[in-house]
Formats: structure tokens, C-alpha cells, sequence
């Protein structure tokens, strides 16, 4: 007996993602499971989230791309967590699934960020109210846009998305 529930807890804890900001999301948020359950294995093993933000979460959704619009159980190009403060301030956290994924635009050029692992980030937005870089980690490229509105008064900085990349958990 003591076997057969040793043998049925290593199966739990191997079927379960080992990522606990996703896992709580799911637990929280019953869309953002139904959702990610339906991707493919490969996918839901490689979603990604951060642990810390520039504003308190009010809503988080789970978004996709992919070779079929609507259907999550082929291709994904990308997956999504969208935050959402409640009154005009939106973070994207997007990682990029297809193998195929590059950037397009001159990379030389742009400013780049550090992260707290040393993976260099480009800064691919530091406007007024956009704020973005995007980096590739271990053959993943991630992405994280801080987007406000106009009438939100609180300034937010390049610094604030990069403090999120470095709390993501992969």
C-alpha cells in the first residue's frame, strides 16, 4: 500500500508544471487553465510569468497565436499573459513558441538592458506610455510591454519592466 502512494504522488508532482507563478494563475483564474490545459505538452511546459510587477494585478487573461486561430491544440506561434490594473495600465508577458521566432528589426542599434542572470535585453520601447524590452533565454524569446494610458498620471520607467523580467520564473 505505502508503495502504490508513493509510486501515485511522484506521478502528481511529475505531471504538474513545475512553474508556481503559472500554476497559480491557473489555480486563480479557471480561463487562464481552461485555456493553457488545452495547449500541446511542449507549450504549457515552457509558459512563463513574473512574480513581480509595477502595479497590483486586478485581471489577468491568457492570450495565444497560432498556425490556426482558435484552436490551441496546434502551432503556437506565442502565448500571452495580459495584467491589467483596472483603470488603464496593461503588462504583456509574451513568449514566443515557434522555433522559427526573430526579431526584425537592427538589433545593433538599439539600447540594451541587463538582467540580474546577465542575459542582455533589448529596449524595444521607451516611450511616454510604452515601455518594452525582449530578450532570449536559453533558445526562448520573451517579451514584456508596460502599456498605459494617457490619462494615467503615474510615470512609469524602463527599470519597472525590467525589475518584472528578472522575477520571471521559466
Amino acid at each position: 500500500m505505502k508503495r502504490m502512494l508513493i509510486i501515485l504522488l511522484i506521478l502528481l508532482l511529475s505531471a504538474c508544471n513545475d512553474n508556481p507563478p503559472v500554476e497559480e494563475l491557473k489555480e486563480k483564474y479557471p480561463k487562464i487553465k481552461e485555456v493553457a490545459e488545452q495547449f500541446p505538452q511542449s507549450v504549457q511546459e515552457k509558459l512563463a510569468a513574473p512574480t513581480v510587477f509595477p502595479f497590483e494585478p486586478k485581471n489577468v487573461s491568457l492570450t495565444y497565436a497560432g498556425d490556426m486561430p482558435g484552436d490551441p491544440t496546434r502551432d503556437i506561434l506565442h502565448t500571452e499573459f495580459i495584467y491589467g490594473d483596472g483603470v488603464g495600465v496593461n503588462l504583456h508577458v509574451t513568449t514566443y513558441h515557434n522555433k522559427n521566432s526573430t526579431w526584425a528589426t537592427d538589433e545593433k542599434a538599439m539600447k540594451t538592458v541587463e538582467l540580474k542572470d546577465g542575459t542582455k535585453a533589448l529596449i524595444d520601447g521607451d516611450g511616454e506610455n510604452v515601455k518594452q524590452i525582449r530578450w532570449k533565454k536559453d533558445g526562448i524569446y520573451y517579451s514584456i510591454m508596460l502599456i498605459k494610458a494617457p490619462k494615467i498620471k503615474k510615470e512609469y520607467t524602463i527599470e519597472d519592466v525590467v525589475k518584472t523580467a528578472n522575477s520571471m520564473e521559466y
